[in-house]
């Protein structure tokens, strides 16, 4: 059968509008991806994969939350001799967000209109959180991926009952919980809906019941496989993270931002009274398709409140929680969206976001806890607290130590970059980023020979940054707890001795005042 020249063009044409929100969400993941400092969160598989030997990290549940397939696949890198940097260190997690621009529309084909579907591209492209987690090395955009692909491979099975689309639920879903716990609710919801719907058609009650508990056996049997090794420490990490919370309606207002992807209250508000609505018209065009998904995002909301996990109160932590949830809220967004008024929507939800703030383009701290958090104001800096030289500078990379990996104790090295427009490289006291076979490209040792190949043209060496983070957000992580004095002291004598080591083999700074000093690093380094 010999195509016609129309439907040859209209194929061409689906394939363009489908190619291009492709295109865009990839342009958005990796967006300065290269120079991004690796701090906060991040570390804790980077840790344990160095600190600890393969036959541990592969049964052993610790309460810094690093994941274990990541964590062993960093150790297996290295193992094999590879240097880890930043870009493989992130690759997993990048990949997980790229294959999700097309599973997650793919997975609707044929079920929605195209014109639906499309929409859906879109905003599952532009999503910030979807975006965000695609980055950032944590266990989060897999555990998205994979949950999702479980959920839908149930809904598969649960109208075909073929052993193919129930196998690849159980493998789908053990490999989600695997790679975070958090995915045990949404994993197990599409078990709530099949019961209710089993019981009201009432047609082969017994049989239903039967396939969905041997469907049940199977997933206990995949999860046993890395949960029973890991039994003692996986008891003591849950018994660590469960506390008793006060329901997070304090959150709320925070978390529904977080999923809309935008920073301001009414068009908030404009994206879930557009979720509700599509939320309609998909249960009078597909009402089991709808009421699926209703039960698989309550009964994972439920699920979280239930178990309670430690941060609930904190939108942030919660909103990562919710993160599963998330493509079935833009479907319902995209099911009440059609032609220019979903043009509209969509550039509304981009203006909204934080990727209209210049400063998303330009930082290299996009992953820290204050960028990801853009349902609020990020902390400010005083016009009197920015030394002079940073205004001195026209975009040059600069060398800034001390730095610490914790992103609540770290604010003043996003900001001042803000004034200067160049690449950021850090150097820590925390010997931990430069440990073999590490090779950090944005973290270099506070020591001169690393300092020079860091390829950065000034160092600038911060005499107390606790104070000047005092400056910034009082009573912050810094200026309280037991580890605020260590960190202190921490800071300002690694500041004082790297000064006078440079000072004897360098010579004077080029800079100086009351809180930085300053090296031309395209002087000293050439005459060493």
């Amino acid at each position: 059968m010999i195509a016609s020249p129309r439907l040859d063009a209209l194929r061409k044409r689906h394939l363009l509008a489908a190619s291009a929100p492709f295109l865009f969400g990839t342009a958005l993941r990796l967006w300065n991806l290269r120079d991004q400092i690796l701090g906060g969160d991040e570390t804790h598989a980077l840790r344990a994969a160095v600190d600890f030997p393969l036959s541990k990290i592969l049964v052993t549940y610790q309460q810094t939350d690093n994941c274990i397939p990541l964590t062993a696949f960093y150790k297996l890198l290295m193992l094999g001799g590879l240097p880890v940097g930043e870009m493989l260190f992130r690759l997993p997690v990048l990949l997980c967000g790229l294959a999700a621009l097309l599973a997650l529309p793919a997975a609707f084909e044929g079920r929605i209109g195209k014109g639906t579907v499309l929409v859906y591209r879109w905003l599952v492209a532009i999503s910030p959180a979807l975006v965000l987690y695609s980055r950032i090395a944590r266990s989060y955009m897999p555990m998205v991926l994979l949950s999702f692909g479980a959920v839908m491979a149930f809904e598969a099975w649960w109208r075909s009952r073929s052993w193919r689309s129930g196998g690849a639920y159980v493998v789908l879903g053990a490999l989600a919980v695997w790679f975070h716990l958090g995915a045990g609710p949404i994993v197990a919801a599409p078990f709530v809906f099949a019961g209710i719907d089993a019981l009201v058609r009432r047609e082969r009650v017994g049989r239903d019941l039967r396939d969905l508990a041997l469907l049940g056996l199977a997933l206990a049997a995949a999860f046993a496989l890395f949960l029973v090794p890991a039994l003692g420490s996986l008891r003591e990490v849950v018994a660590g993270k469960h506390v008793e919370q006060a329901a997070p309606w304090r959150a709320l207002l925070g978390v529904l931002k977080l999923q809309a992807g935008v920073r301001g209250r009414w068009l908030a508000v404009a994206f879930w009274i557009a979720a509700m609505a599509g939320l309609a018209l998909l249960l009078r065009a597909d009402r089991r398709l709808a009421l699926f998904t209703v039960t698989v995002v309550a009964g994972h909301a439920v699920g979280l409140l239930i178990l309670s996990p430690l941060g609930l109160e904190n939108p942030v932590i919660f909103g990562r929680y919710l993160l599963p949830v998330l493509p079935f809220v833009l479907l319902w967004v995209a099911s009440v969206l059609d032609g220019w008024l979903a043009m509209v929507f969509i550039v509304a939800l981009l203006l909204g976001g934080p990727f209209a703030d210049p400063a998303t383009w330009r930082t290299s701290f996009l992953h820290h806890n204050d960028f990801v958090a853009f349902y609020k104001p990020r902390p400010s800096l005083p016009a009197d607290a920015v030394p002079d030289f940073y205004r001195q500078l026209h975009g040059e990379t600069v060398v800034e130590f001390p730095w610490l990996f914790m992103w609540e104790a770290n604010h003043a090295f996003y900001l001042y970059q803000e004034v200067h427009g160049g690449r950021v490289v850090v150097a820590s006291p925390q010997g931990i980023l430069y440990r073999p076979p590490l090779a950090l490209r944005n973290a270099v040792a506070p020591e001169p020979g690393a300092i020079c190949r860091s390829g950065a043209r000034y160092l600038i060496v911060h005499r107390n940054v606790a104070r000047e983070e005092d400056r910034i957000a009082p009573g912050g992580r810094l200026a309280e707890g037991r580890a605020a004095q260590p960190l202190r002291r921490l800071v300002r004598e690694s500041a004082a001795a790297l000064g006078e080591r440079l000072a004897g083999e360098w010579g004077a700074p080029v800079y100086a005042d009351a809180v930085v000093r300053v090296w031309d690093l395209g002087r000293v380094c050439g005459a060493r």
